[in-house]
């Protein structure tokens, strides 16, 4: 009767899960198409300086406007772009897209802004890519430290050889590298202090718990610490409370990053924050 039962029930639960990855397939279909219908957009949220006479700059923040879903969640879609590979052909966009608008801050504002892009490990892996990268730096006549280049913790666990080739290539012409997502416990610090990375960005959930615990205070400390040690930088994401900003400039952190700074912008808003800042 179980076996029974079981046999009759696991049907549906098959058929369940058709539309579900059809749906994936549809939205991938759609994806490849999404940059040359116009339908990507970088958002730029601001990294302010703590210390009053760093070089300002943001973050490019990839959104996806579909025009009958809307807008579609980053952690919906960079995952399909990643497993089909489909993420080299955006990355390279957001890369371009991304320093040709830094130019604009920069002429607009008569300030050497930077501006930093997520980079995927798949991205990482052909040195090919990193010399394009270099020469396109090169052709809009943009110097390379404008650019910044944020990994994450976990690809410099998992791919440590391929990742330190191409970081360093990076590093040697100029572009600044920042470890993302830092403190949430994966590093390996004596890797860290071989890779040629210039920024650490502390965690949003270290950040958002320095107010209520005193441990994320002195592992923050601790980080902060390290890091300029190290000669390395550090920015606070996720800082979102007058409390968490004071705290976190008050541990010595150069620069800050969350919606109590401000929130994402279109090209023309992040214009007009540079002129007010």
């Amino acid at each position: 009767m179980t076996a029974s039962v079981a046999a009759t029930a696991a049907p549906p639960r098959r058929r369940a899960l058709r539309p579900a990855r059809g749906a994936q397939r549809q939205l991938l279909d759609e994806l490849r198409h999404a940059a040359h219908r116009g339908q990507l957009r970088l958002a730029y949220q601001p990294i302010h300086s703590l210390r009053g006479t760093d070089t300002p700059g943001f973050e490019a923040l990839l959104r996806w406007n579909h025009p009958r879903f809307g807008e579609v969640a980053p952690e919906r879609f960079i995952p399909l772009a990643e497993h089909s590979g489909l993420i080299l052909e955006i990355g390279d966009w957001v890369l371009r897209s991304a320093a040709a608008e830094c130019k604009r801050l920069r002429a607009c504002s008569g300030r050497a802004v930077r501006v930093g892009v997520n980079v995927s490990p798949l991205q990482l892996g052909s040195r090919a890519t990193m010399q394009l990268w270099l020469h396109y730096l090169q052709d809009l006549g943009l110097p390379a430290d404008a650019l910044t280049v944020e990994i994450t913790e976990q690809v410099m666990l998992r791919h440590p050889e391929a990742v330190a080739g191409q970081l360093r290539l990076l590093a040697d012409a100029g572009v600044r590298i920042a470890l993302d997502d830092f403190g949430v416990g994966y590093s390996n610090l004596a890797m860290l202090g071989q890779l040629p990375v210039h920024a650490l960005k502390l965690d949003r959930s270290l950040t958002q718990g320095l107010v209520a615990s005193e441990r994320h205070r002195t592992i923050a400390g601790s980080i902060v610490g390290m890091a300029h040690r190290l000669r390395m930088q550090v920015v606070a994401e996720g800082v979102e409370q007058t409390t968490q900003a004071a705290i976190t400039h008050e541990l010595g952190c150069d620069f800050g990053q969350g919606w109590w700074y401000g929130r994402p912008l279109s090209a023309a808003q992040a214009r007009q924050w540079l002129h007010a800042a």
